[in-house]
């Protein structure tokens, strides 16, 4: 993570020493709001998962407009931002002798440090067209869980506990947008976001009673996340 930050900001820096000779570089500030949802993939046949809900977080930051031509720029971004969705599935469970179904219903909430060296094609004066690479770092994570039937119905001995999410502390996508400034200064922004990480791992433990014992048996992973989101800002260049 380390690596990847100082590659991004020596880049940054490079650009702003080239690009001062131009048009005078701006620094702003930018806030707005993520509209995320998640790409679920199912490691194994008894999971399916269905119904994932957008979940609405905040995204908000410093800008830099660095320009490099007349027509193309480079915007680098530092935004706290969250991501996560609301999500339903049916996890399926295999006993010795019986096979119990579970709805289950997860919320969950990434929060992120996210850099983002976006280059932006000046199409109009009005309109630019922005597309380019996004990393960010894990800072902070909510995830909540329910199920129904909470325990085995033939056996109440089973319970399913809670899922176990595991969490990348990096998530690397791809973001594409357009800009419309209304005024030199303010102008607002439209992009898409496209993670190419698995951000999260969730798996489906089994807690069995067994004389008054309690022991917890865990599988594989039941499946795997990815972010996806649209953002709606409005930026203010000083």
């Amino acid at each position: 993570m380390k690596k990847i930050a100082s590659i991004l900001a020596l880049v940054i820096i490079t650009i702003t020493s080239s690009g001062q000779s131009l048009i005078p570089i701006k620094f702003g500030i930018k806030a707005g709001l993520n509209f995320s949802n998640i790409n679920t993939t199912p490691i194994f046949d008894g999971v399916q998962p269905t119904d994932n809900s957008s979940q609405i977080g905040i995204a908000a930051g410093f800008i830099v407009h660095i320009p490099l031509s007349d027509k193309w720029f480079i915007n680098p971004e530092v935004l706290y931002s969250q991501k996560g969705a609301t999500f339903n599935y049916v996890f399926t469970h295999d006993f010795e002798s019986l096979r119990d179904k579970y709805k289950t219903t997860n919320q969950l909430t990434l929060s992120y440090v996210e850099l983002n060296p976006t280059i932006s094609y000046k199409a109009t004066d009005k309109l630019a067209l922005n597309f380019g690479p996004s990393v960010s770092f894990l800072i902070g994570e909510k995830y909540g869980y329910t199920q129904d039937p909470a325990r085995n119905v033939t056996n109440p001995t089973y319970v399913l506990t809670n899922g176990i999410v595991e969490t990348a502390s990096l998530d690397i996508g791809l973001n594409l947008g357009a800009s419309y400034f209304f005024t030199e200064h303010f102008f607002v922004d439209t992009r898409v976001y496209t993670g190419f990480s698995e951000v999260t791992t969730v798996t489906q433990p089994n807690e069995i009673d067994v004389y008054n014992v309690t022991q917890i048996y865990t599988s594989a992973p039941s499946y795997t996340l990815k972010n996806r989101a649209i953002v709606l800002s409005i930026a203010y260049l000083f």
